[in-house]
């Protein structure tokens, strides 16, 4: 399964703290490094180990590239701000070095921020506009359609879903970009991440960063897509989160609820047609992970554990990461008075602030945590679920021979692998069928002479 880390990481440095938007330091050596390169204000901001003051609307005046822009004070802490450019990227600035201004501030379009990325760091790449968002890609065009269907279904699916809450929202003041690579290893030239990340938005740059073609996918392709498209609905609601105005900007969300909410908006359905599912309908890949853990406690419940280790983390795991979007997707529909008042209370949390998670929890939801726990688990048991695992196309390799020999598998790397070993020299044939089961049926009766 995916991992995923939070949205910010911090570090203390002497007096001084190293904030890191998105998922993960760069750790590759300057000389390693080849175009393109994400830029070090993507990697961090520099800030004071100081309280965060808001910045209250400021404009100043700000040395960005050489070029002097208006740029509005997001946070500011210690002697420096963190200034809100109008490309929608984040930077710090020491307050000496910005000068106040009634100027005003006015966003880039979307023609602008593709012309700055496609002839600096992304030359070559080509790039894709809508309503909303510019895509930077040098993936397929079929990766991007699929992407783009996503994230333009996916947006007005939450805003209106916001808005009938009645928590207050707003177009976004930048265009949404998204940054596509071909393969895994120039996503990670671009970045270093962590094994098994294929998406991550950078809070930073406001960018969801991604790629087409996964390692994975020369072992379970239709699972490798699978994930690569539910995490990148995952990251994409991170986007449109920071940018409605439903999440400030920096602002430090108890972790289960901020990744377990990207989890209930963000389900996906590949059965006819890439696409997004809707907002609070079941997430197959969450759900199979939560029913295998089940089974391997033979259906015991962990004394309600699990599910106050989930709120009260400060980093999940891939377990972590089903329990936050369950724990989510019970709430939303059986504590919904609740759940509400508590998303408006976490909406209200400012850059740099932070809640703490636990006890933010019991003020709303109580200290139960057995009782709740059975109960998450008695709605998962109502939601009607296909297995993501066993309903992807499975392959049969029939060996005939003396003995017959089969062998069943969802991977065509295996397939290849087991027919150049065990079926060298002999007939075979390969069937596909549409899952296990079928897979296995047909295979029984085959071994049977049937």
């Amino acid at each position: 399964m995916i991992f995923r880390r939070s949205i910010l990481t911090v570090f203390r440095f002497g007096s001084f703290l190293l904030l890191f938007g998105g998922v993960a330091i760069s750790s590759v050596p300057a000389e390693e490094r080849q175009f393109p390169q994400a830029t070090p204000e993507e990697l961090g901001l520099l800030l004071p180990s100081a309280p965060a003051r808001p910045g209250d609307g400021r404009r100043v005046i700000v040395n960005h590239k050489d070029a002097l822009v208006v740029g509005i004070v997001h946070v500011e802490v210690g002697n420096r701000f963190v200034v809100l450019l109008p490309n929608g990227q984040l930077i710090s600035a020491k307050s000496d070095e910005v000068t106040p201004t009634e100027r005003p501030f006015v966003a880039a379009t979307k023609a602008e921020i593709a012309h700055e990325l496609t002839t600096g760091r992304f030359q070559g790449f080509r790039t894709r506009t809508t309503k909303r968002y510019i895509y930077v890609y040098n993936t397929s065009d079929a990766f991007a359609t699929a992407t783009s269907r996503i994230m333009e279904t996916m947006y007005p699916g939450l805003f209106n879903y916001f808005r009938r809450q009645r928590i207050p929202v707003e177009d976004p003041r930048f265009p949404l970009v998204v940054v596509m690579f071909r393969t895994q290893d120039e996503f990670e030239k671009y970045r270093s991440m962590p094994p098994g990340l294929v998406a991550y938005y950078n809070g930073l740059s406001n960018h969801v960063v991604m790629y087409e073609q996964s390692r994975l996918t020369e072992i379970a392709p239709e699972l490798a897509f699978k994930q690569s498209i539910s995490t990148i609905a995952h990251e994409g609601v991170h986007q449109i989160l920071h940018n409605i105005g439903v999440q400030q900007r920096l602002s430090r969300w108890p972790l289960w609820f901020s990744e377990g909410l990207a989890e209930y908006f963000a389900p996906t359905d590949l059965r006819k047609r890439v696409r997004w599912k809707g907002v609070g309908l079941v997430n197959d890949l969450r759900l199979h992970e939560l029913s295998e853990h089940f089974k391997a406690n033979r259906g015991k419940p962990t004394s309600g554990q699990l599910i106050r280790k989930t709120v009260e983390a400060t980093s999940l795991d891939s377990l972590g990461y089903a329990t936050s979007w369950a724990l989510v997707n019970y709430l939303a529909k059986h504590e919904r008075a609740n759940f509400y008042a508590y998303l408006r209370r976490v909406s209200k949390i400012g850059p740099l602030e932070t809640a703490q998670p636990g006890s933010l929890f019991t003020e709303f939801f109580g200290s139960d945590y057995l009782k709740l726990e059975n109960e998450v688990f008695k709605h998962l048991r109502t939601l009607p679920y296909v297995d993501p695992i066993a309903n992807q196309t499975h392959y049969a390799l029939l060996i005939f021979g003396k003995k017959r020999q089969l062998m069943i598998t969802s991977s065509p790397q295996q397939l290849q692998l087991y027919k150049r070993q065990q079926a060298k020299g002999k007939q075979f044939q390969i069937k596909a069928f549409p899952n296990r089961s079928t897979a296995q049926q047909v295979g029984r009766r085959w071994l049977q002479g049937r």
